[in-house]
């Protein structure tokens, strides 16, 4: 496995192939639904034929970036007849095949190559070309410089696609994860014709009332913990049911409580159908919480990680709470 940003690599790549395969992690974000649209627009106009699947549905509000519907949900019945047609995958924004669940499984069973494009530590060596930037804001930050390396025109949905990727994964440019270079990148696609009021209002101004409803139900029940450095909440199936709101509209729910004033960490649990728990762990930029997700199994970034544990709810809020309790005893945030 070669980590790193080695774009002719990548070009070699997709020159020698024709038909691909995009996919994503499950649940995917802004940043994943943005750079598979930006990707498939690119191999569209070299000539080459781009399916586009996902384990999980595009949630509503990021439906605008792929206007066209190009992404599909997997079905086996539908999808697994296709992959000997296939010639390469291309996966965007995960570097952990678990994350791909059964769609990964099918394709590493099929022995198609693969290539990585992400910006999240490396936990899986996922095919022979794994791009890799720990830096960079997020992967369409990545794709657009392997854009520009590549000559690509940029179309307009590829311009909306990279800027929509930059302008989620950075939390509108507010997360530490924001660099000038990543300011270089959006003041380029703005440039370049980005709609970018259009964008914002899409993904940010279109919340349901069910959503505001189950917002404000989450909100009502917070929980704050050594001596305020730490808060936390609890999405219930219960809860879910009884605000009418889907799955995919908490999307972005994590990040509410680290907004308080004096929380260094914010957690968020959500209860699974399976007897599985995941938890959101975010930081406001001075506690690294990436070690902390990686004792329960998950990964992410310094300051905004994820994890599934195969525990129940109650016991997992036991256990997360109770290290994350021991990390803000031990640890004193940068500055003081």
């Amino acid at each position: 496995m070669k980590t790193g940003k080695d774009w002719a690599r990548l070009k070699t790549f997709i020159d020698s192939k024709v038909r691909f395969l995009l996919t994503t992690h499950i649940h995917p974000d802004g940043d994943a639904i943005g750079s598979q649209i930006a990707m498939a627009s690119f191999l569209k106009q070299m000539g080459k034929q781009a399916v586009l699947v996902n384990m999980d549905e595009t949630p509503k509000y990021f439906r605008c970036i792929d206007e066209n519907g190009w992404i599909e949900k997997f079905s086996p019945d539908r999808h697994l007849p296709l992959l000997p047609t296939i010639d390469a995958a291309i996966i965007l924004d995960v570097s952990d095949w678990d994350r791909l669940r059964d769609l990964g499984q099918a394709i590493r069973e099929a022995g198609i190559p693969v290539a990585c494009i992400d910006h999240h530590i490396v936990t899986d060596t996922m095919g022979t070309v794994q791009l890799c930037d720990l830096d960079a804001s997020s992967t369409g930050e990545l794709l657009y410089e392997f854009l520009v390396f590549s000559h690509a025109t940029f179309t307009g949905d590829i311009v909306d696609a990279l800027y929509a990727s930059i302008l989620t994964d950075t939390g509108s440019f507010r997360f530490s994860n924001t660099s000038p270079r990543t300011h270089e990148v959006a003041a380029d696609l703005l440039r370049r014709g980005a709609r970018f009021q259009d964008i914002y209002q899409q993904i940010y101004e279109t919340e349901s009332r069910n959503r505001m409803l189950l917002k404000g139900m989450l909100l009502a029940n917070m929980h704050f913990d050594c001596d305020g450095r730490l808060a936390w909440f609890v999405l219930t199936r219960e809860l879910l049911q009884k605000s009418g709101a889907e799955l995919w509209e908490t999307e972005g729910f994590s990040e509410l409580l680290r907004t308080i004033e004096n929380v260094e960490i914010s957690l968020m649990f959500a209860e699974g159908l399976d007897g599985t728990t995941k938890v959101s762990f975010r930081s406001k930029g001075r506690v690294p919480i990436n070690g902390l997700a990686a004792k329960f199994g998950g990964g992410g970034h310094k300051f905004a990680s994820g994890a599934t544990i195969r525990m129940n709810l109650a016991q997992t809020i036991e256990g997360v709470l109770d290290e994350t309790r021991v990390l803000l005893q031990d640890c004193t945030p940068a500055g003081e």
